[in-house]
């Protein structure tokens, strides 16, 4: 294409013309040469050129500028990406020997002396404080001001030393470490928690106890004395000490009586001793000016540890919740039980363990700690009463108060059944009254249970001397029982009329439900566990084996449910 004249082109265009690089651009003599044919031939462009050379000059002047600026940044952009890390460190020391004048800091597991950078003040640094080394880790640049080592073993504070190193103690091993400034200002009493790290040797902070709140139930039991059968005598008894000692205590004092405050409950399993302890925490609630109380439900063997002293310190921890709780909330009846509490006090010296022994005179100091109690009630159950240490069973222990919870006896299972066999459900009353057709299903059930007939004898007890024993229903009767085979009952009537047959608890439903029973009870039993259900075995004599009786199963129609 060929290039325009100079009378055809524009000094703007011209200039263009001249200055354009790339292919087929002019060479730099003919630029000049153009250039200076131009001034000379045009007055006007003269200036023209020299307004569009400037304006030129400026835009990339401005392009120049704005390069550099983006150059900088990227400069200081793989500057600070390359720049070599920090280091955290904990700060030991201050240093200053004629050799060294510096800090000792801990990496890791090591310890290092490191110079201090400009602008560090040496004596605003204290041991714990958590600071920054540089790429090469020999000079310390700054202080991280941030929370040093969060994390960290929690150990317990003994003692200090004379020279201001403290002593504490995890699992009965002590050692000597050193406390940061803030937990002294705090102060530190035996006892507390802290958060230490081995690695440094030094103690950063107090925990705060642990509330324990997961022991707790959430709110006061339900359960009411009214549920219970058959055991007015040991709930009156309950009711008398407790009222004495712990809703008037003005009065205890008056006549300087001794404060107590615990009750052993002993007896055959699945007699209503558990639910008599809760029963005992909402009674003590309705009666206490707050309204409520809290109970705790203690598992003993849940607390033992493979750790060496971890049970034992499991326990005073334990203690201390409930004296802590106790005591925010002075208002507030606290019980503690302790369920199978033989678990844990069988008679010491019996055990192939020594840790036994520790477990419960630890257990025995903590309950004597307890003297001044307040408002807290221990109460433990047990079905091995004979196993337990007779120090347990002292006054001031757990033997203020001992109720034997026995089986129930025929008064007692037809109170019993009766609670279990409400007034408001359906019965087969047969022209009479739901009260009147109850009564004759609880008679029923009772007489049954009770009879001395060949229907009621459930197996056969060979002991080691030859003799057998007949194992009848009343030997295995408990409170647990007697309200399964009302609940069973009233499940069968409440099928069949869901099923379209006829409504109501009837004797069919009753007698179906003790068949059950008698199939289902004796199974339970084993030469090693037959004397915690039958009391009258001969202590002198073992069980080697339990016969059961072959039955026949009795049931009336059962209807079945069908899907809709």
């Amino acid at each position: 294409m060929a290039r325009k004249t100079a009378g055809q082109m524009s000094v703007a265009g011209m200039l263009d013309e001249v200055l354009s690089e790339g292919e087929g651009a002019l060479p730099f003599d003919e630029r000049l040469a153009v250039l200076a044919n131009l001034r000379e031939s045009r007055i006007e462009g003269a200036g023209a050129i020299d307004r569009a050379m400037m304006e030129r000059i400026a835009r990339l002047n401005q392009a120049l500028s704005t390069v550099q600026e983006e150059q900088d940044q990227l400069r200081s952009l793989i500057e600070r990406l390359t720049r070599p890390p920090n280091f955290p460190a904990v700060f030991l020391a201050n240093t200053d020997t004629p050799h060294v004048k510096g800090a000792l800091v801990q990496t890791d597991n090591e310890r290092r002396v490191v110079l201090i950078g400009e602008g560090i003040d040496p004596e605003q640094l204290t041991p714990g404080d958590e600071v920054l080394l540089n790429g090469e880790r020999n000079v310390l640049v700054a202080n991280s001001g941030v929370p040093s080592l969060l994390t960290g073993e929690v150990v317990t504070f003994s003692r200090s030393t004379d020279d201001g190193r403290i002593v504490v103690k995890s699992r009965d091993e002590e050692f000597v470490i050193l406390a940061k400034k803030a937990l002294w200002i705090a102060g530190l009493s035996p006892g507390d928690r802290l958060r230490v790290s081995r690695s440094t040797g030094i103690a950063f902070e107090k925990m705060a106890p642990e509330k324990g709140e997961h022991y707790f139930l959430e709110a006061t039991p339900a359960d009411s004395f009214d549920d219970i059968g058959g055991l007015d005598r040991e709930i009156e008894s309950l009711k008398e000490l407790l009222t004495l000692h712990m809703l008037q205590p003005a009065k205890t004092s008056m006549y300087k009586l001794p404060r107590k405050g615990s009750v052993l409950l002993q007896g055959p399993p699945g007699n209503g001793k558990t639910k008599l302890a809760r029963c005992t925490c909402n009674w003590l609630g309705g009666m206490s000016a707050s309204g409520r109380a809290r109970f705790m439900s203690i598992k003993p063997g849940g607390l033992n540890s493979m750790w060496y002293g971890q049970t034992e310190n499991n326990y005073r921890e334990i203690f201390r919740i409930a004296r802590e709780a106790a005591a925010a909330e002075p208002g507030v009846p606290v019980v503690l039980f302790f369920d199978e509490i033989d678990s844990i006090a069988q008679s010491r010296g019996e055990s192939a363990s020594h840790v036994d022994d520790r477990m419960l005179n630890t257990f025995f100091t903590e309950l004597d700690g307890l003297e001044k109690r307040g408002n807290i009630v221990v109460i433990g159950a047990t079905n091995r009463m004979d196993s337990l240490d007779l120090a347990l069973l002292r006054p001031g222990r757990m033997g203020d108060l001992v109720l034997n919870i026995p089986q129930p006896t025929r008064k007692g299972a037809r109170a019993i059944m009766s609670c279990h066999l409400p007034l408001d459900i359906p019965y087969a009353v047969n022209g009479e009254g739901p009260a009147a057709a109850r009564e004759v299903l609880v008679d029923l059930a009772v007489a049954q249970l009770f009879a001395d007939s060949r229907e009621t004898e459930l197996a056969k007890l060979t002991m080691r001397d030859g003799k057998q024993y007949t194992v009848r229903a009343a030997d295995l009767v408990s409170g647990a029982q007697l309200e399964s085979i009302a609940h069973a009952a009233i499940e069968r009537a409440c099928i069949r009329d869901v099923s379209g047959g006829p409504a109501g608890v009837s004797i069919p439903d009753i007698n179906a439900a003790l068949s059950d029973f008698y199939l289902a009870a004796p199974r339970a039993l084993t030469p090693r566990n037959a004397r915690n259900y039958i009391l009258s075995l001969p202590q002198d004599v073992d069980v080697v084996s339990v016969n059961l009786l072959e039955r026949k199963v009795r049931h009336s129609q059962l209807y079945r449910v069908e899907a809709a």
